[in-house]
């Protein structure tokens, strides 16, 4: 009987044993955290503190800290051990801004995850130094084409690394951007430009210039317009009222085509209301001249043979609608006469 009562000791000295394993294994977890104060603030140092528990698994803490609540630097992480108590914790930060606000929070993580600690914040001691100048940025001029443009502007860096881009857009919202491209780190204004691509046709747009230097110093330049060409945009125009005729009856209308795409369309000759000579096609490239040959009808042949010059009315149609209108002078150039 003893033998098997000691058994029995043995064996309930086991499931205790196995119990307190159990509810230490539940315990475990996350790590709680909570941001404390500062002290031995400096001009340019600090303590931070805070407490970690680290809920019965192995931990390590650590400080985020920095001018905004983006933090953007972080101490060394530290153990601080696998109990389940609230232990203080402090990290030493240094090389920190004289006169000058910080954020900083606590963070913990172990197995079961990571913790962060809410937002605090301190300033140092000391005079604030003076800000770092902002570079400069003027939008430029514009050269658009049908579908596309080239903006210019120039940007002084102010003697620091600075990048920058172009915004634009049918709005002042803009709404679209080039890829940023550095402009240097001199102090002086240095031009600067980007090709715009994809654009509609006979449209407004609005563009500027943004430069931005070192910790996101941002400068924008004045909102500016240029306007794509196309189809609307294209003019025709008279280069020449002359026009001399050879034998064959064949004579030249100069004309300039004015904008983004090419001029097409139909011209006719006229005089006293009769028509004298029809060319039903013709094309013109963009910003561009030529002559747009025609041949004179048997009327206007027997005229001009007649004559040796006359005036008549020029009537040239682009297929953009617009219609041209003015006076010719042909003059019979062929020593021999009109052919027909």
């Amino acid at each position: 009987m003893r033998r098997f009562a000691a058994l029995g000791v043995v064996t309930l000295a086991l499931f205790a044993s196995t119990a307190v394993l159990s509810s230490s294994a539940l315990a475990a977890g996350a790590p709680t955290v909570a941001t404390g104060t500062t002290s031995n603030i400096t001009d340019t140092r600090a303590a931070l503190n805070g407490t970690v528990n680290a809920q019965g698994e192995a931990t390590s803490f650590a400080f985020q800290y920095g001018t905004t609540a983006d933090y953007g630097r972080q101490t060394r992480p530290v153990t601080v051990g696998s109990d389940s108590t609230d232990r203080a914790v402090t990290a030493d930060v240094d090389e920190l801004t004289p006169g000058t606000e910080y954020h900083y929070r606590v963070i913990a993580t172990n197995a079961s995850g990571t913790t962060v600690g809410a937002d605090a914040t301190f300033r140092t001691t000391g005079t604030a130094p003076p800000p770092a100048p902002k570079p400069v940025a003027t939008t430029g001029s514009a050269a658009a084409t049908i579908a596309g443009a080239t903006v210019n502007g120039t940007v002084n860096p102010q003697g620091r690394p600075t990048s920058y881009y172009f915004e634009f857009g049918e709005t002042t919202n803009y709404g679209s951007q080039t890829p940023p491209q550095g402009a240097g780190a001199g102090t002086r204004a240095v031009a600067v430009q980007a090709g715009l691509s994809g654009l509609r046709t006979d449209t407004t747009y609005h563009y500027r210039l943004v430069a931005v230097g070192p910790n996101n110093t941002v400068a924008t330049g004045d909102d500016r317009t240029f306007v794509t060409s196309g189809t609307g945009s294209t003019r025709l125009s008279f280069f020449g009222h002359t026009s001399f005729t050879d034998q064959n009856g064949v004579g030249g209308v100069f004309l300039g085509c004015f904008g983004g795409v090419e001029c097409r369309g139909s011209m006719r000759l006229e005089r006293s209301g009769k028509l004298l000579g029809e060319r039903n096609g013709y094309t013109i490239r963009a910003n561009n001249g030529g002559i747009v040959h025609i041949t004179l009808n048997d009327l206007g042949k027997s005229l001009l043979r007649s004559r040796g010059t006359m005036n008549v009315k020029t009537t040239v149609l682009n297929a953009n609608g617009q219609r041209m209108t003015g006076t010719t002078k042909l003059i019979r150039y062929a020593t021999n006469g009109l052919k027909g």
